[in-house]
């Protein structure tokens, strides 16, 4: 009979070890929640994205915080830690822009009990690009500067254009594909390969964009300069009785480029022109002979001749020596009456208009008889110089005097 009394003793025994142990293990190892920050966001399906020719533009790192639950043993570093959350969103499905995509947060080789209770992000704004190529011409910049009397001609790109390739954003960004050159101490033309910067509409690098080719061939033309005379060159003859007068060149000098050999050079002549077609005009515009290799610095130069042609004609004068300027004669002095009687005839040439309305007053006709004595002499008549006018005879001369005592 004692012991059929111990058994209910005994599970009451049982039943308060029991409760004692699960008061004592909810106490020694609870329930706890542990915050892991900065986990990496894998990002799936990115072939979907290149199969829509799409790329991300941002985030470019993507991160969120999660929270687990679960007891204080199972959380332990050596159990549990980062690395056994894994984040991930799904990109397949998505256009162009600005979309919000939620992240997918699970438990990997997780003990049981731990459960996910809160994710930081639970959604990530994603803008997406898409791909594009885009061909821009290529510009040449120049800096430092040449020696003096060396010109820059103009600098050639082997590649007229760049074909530039990358998100839409980045690429239509892009204002100028630059080469650049340094001119410093050139004097003669090369050829280099020269690299590519691409720049926005402020002058900034522009990054991220793929540029095909990557550098470009280059010349560089540099030439010599010189300044030279402009030499009339004609042919035939004007009708008789016609010449030409007052005739110019403008300008006088002409600069040219060439290579360095265009130093040798002493002049540029003009194409040969027809001396006929100058008649009905004052002026006209002439071309230059200009040799092989060698250019106008100004190809928009114009050289221009200026000229007069007139008509000629000749004429006769006829007068008494009395008439001349007769110079320095002494005071006791005088010309004899039959000399002073003596005519003197001159024939001149020169242009109509000048000649035509001249009279014996203006020829300027004179003889010099300084120092001289009673006696016979023989005298030069002079004339004065007249512009446009030519003498073609003094008769006589010289001129015969006779001095006698006043």
């Amino acid at each position: 009979m004692k012991k059929k009394n111990d058994i209910p003793a005994k599970i009451t025994v049982l039943i308060i070890a029991i409760f004692l142990w699960s008061f004592v293990m909810s106490d020694v190892n609870p329930e706890i929640t542990t915050e892991y920050r900065n986990i990496n966001v894998n990002l799936s399906n990115i072939s979907a994205l290149d199969r829509q020719g799409l790329v991300v533009m941002e985030p470019q790192d993507v991160s969120v915080n999660v929270k687990v639950t679960g007891k204080k043993s199972d959380l332990n570093r050596d159990r549990f830690s980062a690395s056994n959350i894994l984040a991930q969103v799904d990109l397949s499905g998505y256009n162009e822009g600005q979309v919000k995509i939620p992240v997918t947060v699970s438990l990997v080789d997780q003990v049981s009990g731990i459960r996910i209770t809160s994710v930081e992000p639970r959604e990530i704004l994603f803008t997406f690009d898409k791909l594009i190529t885009k061909e821009m011409p290529v510009s040449i910049r120049t800096t430092g500067s040449l020696p003096e009397n060396y010109v820059v001609g103009d600098i050639i790109s082997k590649s007229k254009s760049v074909l530039l390739s990358g998100p839409r954003t980045w690429v239509n960004e892009v204002n100028q594909v630059l080469a650049e050159v340094n001119l410093n101490n050139r004097t003669s033309t090369t050829t280099e390969t020269v690299g590519t910067l691409l720049l926005d509409d402020e002058g900034n690098d522009v990054r991220g964009v793929v540029k095909e080719p990557n550098v470009v061939e280059i010349t560089i033309p540099i030439y010599r300069t010189v300044s030279l005379p402009i030499e009339l060159q004609t042919e035939g003859e004007l009708p008789e009785n016609y010449t030409i007068s007052d005739i110019s060149i403008t300008p006088s000098r002409i600069t040219v480029k060439g290579n360095n050999d265009i130093v040798n050079l002493s002049k540029i002549d003009t194409k040969v022109i027809d001396i006929n077609s100058l008649l009905d005009r004052s002026a006209l515009e002439v071309e230059l002979e200009l040799p092989v290799g060698v250019e106008l610095l100004n190809p928009d130069e114009k050289v221009t001749i200026i000229y007069n042609i007139e008509e000629t004609m000749t004429k006769e004068f006829t007068m008494p020596v009395s008439d001349l300027n007769i110079l320095n004669l002494a005071n006791d002095l005088e010309i004899s009456e039959d000399d002073l009687n003596k005519l003197v005839k001159v024939t001149l040439t020169g242009f109509k208009s000048v000649l035509e309305p001249m009279g014996n007053q203006d020829l300027g006709l004179s003889i010099d008889l300084n120092e001289l004595l009673e006696g016979r002499h023989e005298l030069n008549i002079e004339l004065k110089e007249i512009q446009g006018i030519t003498v073609d005879s003094i008769s006589p001369q010289p001129l015969v005097l006779n001095l006698i005592k006043s």
